[in-house]
């Protein structure tokens, strides 16, 4: 009940019963007491997904409308795919137009094969045509001809799948429970995932070799291999999990004395190289999603930079996007980053489309009085406007959205002699291999190699419960 109505309905009564002033008083203060003195409407919970090369995306659950089947899925938050849980989990199944569907399978056998977790008692089905299946919403896979046997399996809706008919998602095996849904702009990094080949589809022997390589904090090497590394409650509901801000020095990485797990404008993410980076901009905004471009985009994005002939561009600290809302003004906002990289970076380069060209491209984006990068002994200042260079959308949205990367820029010293400057990527953040990599280098490829003799032809075989959600189309 709302102030406006509780104070409304004391007065009428008072006044139709006649009342005296004192009872009213007394009665209104009980009754405005009782209003202001009970807890407020609970918020949705809102968890985020992080991936070992795609990015993350954030996932509004339907706490009061699948209560059941929500607890459920918050059961296997926090713990690992060794434990029972959904962190460092694969998705497992991908089918263009239809779904993504993880939560089942960690990785993985030495003959390649996924081992799919241990799982919770089922969750009774909890489907509601209020919720139905349509692009962007979060439901529970189940057996097929059982619609109370959903445990730990989800699919993310690509398509509106509820339909009209039997075949629809919304009318098979008493309807596929809906529990949530993938908040903008998370489905920018769903259908990434969904450009990824079935995992049916690949070969055993590389899979294991991404895992591996995945699973020992190694930077994704050109396969399109994808894990859900994190799922957790994102309680300041910006671009990262809470235990990867806690990996800032003392969880505070801008240190203004707050931990960055509790500000929806800082947030802390890792970086390519596993160091940590942090953005920060004032509290009128709002990070959605922060993001280091995966490998294969990145390679392919790089490739198309051109650096005058007298310079020599190392980009030493990976790919950054992110998009940032909030209300602009039509004013100048700053994001500052503390990103740190060993070797400081001496020139910062956006890539999207400019006024000039349409296209996107990469171009300089040193401070011009108005927008660009301005930098400093530990971070780089960014300057945006709604709208203008920096901006990818180029429109006045109350939102910026900027793909970019720093570089460390030296002279050549031969620049005369040269047709085009170089163009390089720094393979880990000291820029220097040290004595005992090559001993690890050496016991990895050995085990690679072994990998290889036993599992030359195998291919991954489906299991019962990948053949029942197959029915379901």
């Amino acid at each position: 009940m709302t102030i406006v109505r509780a104070i409304s309905r004391i007065v009428f009564y008072f006044r139709r019963y006649r009342y005296g002033g004192v009872s009213l008083r007394m009665a209104a203060c009980a009754v405005l007491t009782a209003v202001l003195a009970s807890p407020p409407p609970a918020d949705a919970t809102i968890v985020r997904m992080e991936t070992n090369g795609l990015g993350g995306f954030n996932i509004e659950l339907y706490d009061a409308d699948a209560r059941q089947t929500v607890d459920n899925f918050l059961k296997y938050m926090g713990r690992t795919a060794s434990n029972g849980g959904y962190d460092s989990t694969i998705i497992h199944r991908t089918v263009p137009d239809f779904v993504i569907q993880g939560g089942g399978y960690g990785c993985c056998y030495f003959d390649g094969n996924p081992v799919h977790i241990a799982t919770l008692l089922p969750v009774p089905n909890e489907f509601s045509p209020s919720r139905s299946n349509v692009r962007g919403t979060i439901a529970m896979a189940k057996l097929a001809g059982d619609p109370n046997s959903a445990t730990s399996e989800w699919f993310i809706n690509l398509a509106d799948n509820g339909g009209t008919s039997p075949s629809g998602l919304d009318f098979q095996n008493g309807g596929f429970t809906v529990f949530g849904r993938v908040l903008n702009p998370g489905m920018d990094v769903v259908d990434k995932i969904a450009a990824q080949r079935p995992l049916s589809n690949r070969n055993a022997y590389n899979e294991t070799i991404t895992s591996l390589l995945t699973l020992v904090g190694v930077p994704m090497l050109g396969n399109d291999f994808v894990f859900v590394v994190r799922v957790c409650i994102n309680n300041d509901g910006d671009g990262a999990c809470p235990e990867t801000e806690d990996k800032a020095l003392n969880g505070d990485g801008n240190g203004d004395g707050i931990p960055d797990r509790d500000q929806a404008n800082v947030t802390t993410i890792l970086t390519q190289f596993g160091l940590t980076a942090t953005f920060a901009t004032d509290t009128a905004m709002k990070f959605d999603s922060v993001n280091t471009l995966d490998t294969a985009t990145a390679v392919s994005r790089l490739n198309t930079f051109k650096s005058p002939s007298d310079i020599s561009v190392t980009f030493n600290n990976g790919i950054f996007s992110f998009l940032m809302t909030g209300t602009m003004g039509g004013v100048g906002h700053v994001v500052t980053l503390y990103d740190g990289a060993t070797v400081r970076p001496t020139r910062y380069y956006a890539y999207g489309p400019t006024t000039d060209n349409p296209t996107p491209h990469w171009y300089d984006f040193t401070f011009d009085g108005v927008t660009g990068a301005a930098f400093a002994s530990d971070r780089i200042t960014l300057h945006f406007v709604d709208g203008k260079r920096g901006d990818d959308d180029l429109t006045v949205n109350d939102s910026i959205t900027h793909t970019g990367a720093q570089a460390v820029v030296t002279e050549n010293a031969n620049s005369s002699s040269q047709a085009e400057g170089g163009c390089s990527i720094v393979a880990t953040p000291s820029q220097t291999s040290r004595g005992g990599d090559w001993i690890v280098v050496s016991l990895f490829l050995a085990l690679l190699a072994l990998i290889r003799k036993r599992t030359r032809n195998s291919r991954i075989r489906r299991t019962p419960r990948q053949r029942s959600f197959d029915q379901i189309r």
